[in-house]
């Protein structure tokens, strides 16, 4: 009988380690929903003078300007309307710059993202699409989610030359938000490494809403890169600054990061409108 009792202990530690292995996966399935789950946007009409046009079946709006040559293309965050910065039209348009306001696939009513993977495609067609239409040279502009699309998109050829990058309050890391937003510290660096680990594994991957494995680490932009400019409010709870800062950091090229004090993710340019676009002004 007594011989029975270290059999039956190894027996219920090996039961409790598979039992903890079960959950890891199921974690990182439920952490991988939350962080692509997508929510409803409110609707936003478009001001007079864009000119509506579609891309995928993807809309996007146009203002003429300048020569048709130079574009300045604007990406949106997630839950975010393509025409939510629509108001600085004028002043790109003032400096010679057709606009477009694109999007992407990752809005409302679509269940949840693809971290980028799927939809950098789609921001590669709307620079196509400018360039079919006259473009040479754009500005990209993005926010958020959008942001991390142009970073994607920076690290191979592409049909335009771009004169400059403005990201305001860029996902530049995945596993930095992902950690940011579980609260950081080892628990937050956990969860992001669960979620990575899930999102790679074939089966998983479906189990976690994705189509196919995700691979989400943003490839590294090669010299000599187009001026950057990253715009980050000192109060995102969903983006970390600190991404920003080596995003710039390690940038091959002339970069610079304006931090906006108080603004929350997405907030930076409500905060100070018109500093935003000076700042843009100056950048590109």
């Amino acid at each position: 009988m007594s011989r029975s009792r270290p059999a039956t202990a190894a027996a219920r530690t090996a039961g409790v380690v598979a039992g903890v292995g079960a959950l890891v996966p199921i974690a990182g399935a439920v952490i991988a929903r939350r962080a692509a789950a997508l929510y409803e946007t409110p609707d936003v009409d478009p001001a007079p003078g864009l000119e509506p046009v579609s891309v995928g079946g993807l809309p996007g709006w146009i203002r003429p300007g300048g020569d048709g040559t130079t574009w300045a293309v604007f990406l949106p965050g997630l839950g975010s309307h393509p025409l939510r910065h629509q108001d600085v039209a004028d002043a790109f348009v003032d400096r010679g710059d057709a606009v477009l306001f694109a999007s992407h696939s990752a809005r409302y009513p679509a269940r949840r993202h693809g971290f980028g993977v799927c939809e950098q495609d789609e921001a590669l067609a709307w620079l196509r699409f400018a360039a079919a239409r006259g473009a040479t040279e754009v500005v990209l502009l993005g926010w958020s989610f959008g942001a991390s699309l142009w970073l994607r998109l920076l690290a191979g050829p592409l049909p335009v030359r771009v004169r400059g990058v403005v990201l305001t309050g860029p996902l530049s890391d995945w596993d930095a938000t992902v950690a940011h937003g579980a609260g950081g510290g080892p628990i937050g660096r956990a969860a992001a490494a669960v979620m990575r680990w899930t999102l790679r594994v074939p089966g998983l991957a479906r189990l976690a809403g994705q189509a196919a494995p995700v691979r989400f680490e943003v490839p590294a932009v090669a010299a000599p890169a187009p001026p950057l400019l990253v715009v980050h409010g000192d109060a995102d709870r969903t983006v970390p600054l600190d991404s920003s800062r080596a995003l710039v950091a390690s940038w091959p090229g002339a970069a610079r990061l304006r931090i906006v004090a108080g603004a929350t993710h997405g907030g930076e340019r409500d905060m100070n409108p018109t500093g935003w676009l000076d700042a843009v002004a100056r950048a590109v």
